[in-house]
């Protein structure tokens, strides 16, 4: 089998290779089990690479060390690819996708990676490829495309960029006239936040569908339309703790008048207005009229250490 870490120098704020590659390497001797280390050097380079390893056909374990954009490129290039697993060693500023297992922390162990155990996962598969997380439009994607601004901003990473640019965007026009289908939905109206959802969090911490799961062949949808500023503050930071859904599922009081949640197998989404709509799926930015999404089951082999597996059953371990 193949063991292989592909670094984003770029990811976060600082090189991550730096303190990475002699953890790797320190690892990879205590256990035993051989390595291989790429620094990219460009965008798309880690999908490119991961790709190649896959379609060799050797069993393969692929590791996106970076941030949630970085991930992205692995599993794009995985996909479609039994022989090859996904890890991740969180090193960007939001680091979403961990935290639908646990903290940062949890997979930073390298030796834990090493022993990482196989898991099944839906992919979503969109306009703008394949997704892990969230697929978002509206507001919450102008948001992210104006998040890294904030992060070159000191003191600026994480949530605190995401905090500061939603401030930016609620002072533009972010409304857009959609039309939504679902499995068996049918709206038109103006909205301002859409989250289509196969895990739980974005935006570095905000928990947009706190009852996903990541292996039920669903997508949760999260429509939101236009709040009076007045009240969005802390609308918004009820959301951030995915304070507006119950664990049934019932959309909580303040957020009754302005929220549809749904789950579908499918979705898609066209534009009524003259704008188009900023969508991004985990954290990748691109405009579109049209999109759609559908939640392809078990279709992707992750790789979560050891300890996460044993402290969180929200994927079926492979073997079991």
């Amino acid at each position: 089998m193949q063991t292989v870490f592909f670094i984003n120098p770029t990811a976060g704020s600082k090189n991550a290779a730096e303190e990475l590659v002699p953890k790797i390497r320190a690892a990879a001797k205590n256990t035993g089990v051989p390595v291989e280390i790429h620094q990219t050097a460009y965008a798309g380079q880690a999908r490119e690479m991961a790709q190649k390893y896959a379609a060799g056909g050797q069993k393969v374990h692929l590791f996106a060390c970076g941030g949630d954009g970085t991930l992205n490129e692995v599993l794009q290039g995985a996909a479609g690819y039994a022989n090859a697993a996904v890890g991740c060693v969180p090193c960007g500023s939001g680091n979403d996708y961990v935290r639908n297992f646990g903290t940062a922390a949890d997979f930073l162990d390298i030796e834990a990676q090493l022993a990482a155990q196989e898991v099944q996962s839906d992919l979503i598969r969109s306009t703008q490829g394949y997704g892990i997380d969230i697929f978002a439009a509206g507001i919450d994607a102008q948001v992210a495309n104006g998040i890294p601004k904030w992060r070159r901003v000191p003191f600026c990473g994480g949530s605190t960029a995401y905090t500061l640019s939603i401030l930016e965007a609620v002072c533009s026009s972010f409304q857009h006239r959609l039309r939504i289908r679902a499995d068996h939905i049918d709206i038109e109206g103006t909205f301002m936040m859409l989250a289509v959802c196969n895990g739980q969090q974005y935006g570095g911490g905000y928990c947009a569908a706190p009852n996903a799961r990541m292996d039920d062949g669903l997508l949760d949808v999260v429509l939101l339309k236009p709040v009076p500023r007045i009240r969005l503050p802390g609308l918004l930071g009820a959301y951030k703790k995915g304070a507006h859904l119950l664990p049934d599922d019932t959309i909580t009081q303040p957020f009754a008048p302005y929220m549809t949640f749904f789950r579908t197998k499918s979705i898609d989404i066209r534009v009524l207005d003259s704008r188009p709509l900023i969508t991004t799926l985990d954290g990748e930015c691109s405009p579109q009229r049209h999109i759609h999404a559908e939640a392809v089951p078990r279709a992707a082999t992750l790789l979560l250490p050891p300890g996460v597996c044993t402290a969180n059953r929200v994927l079926q371990i492979i073997g079991e």
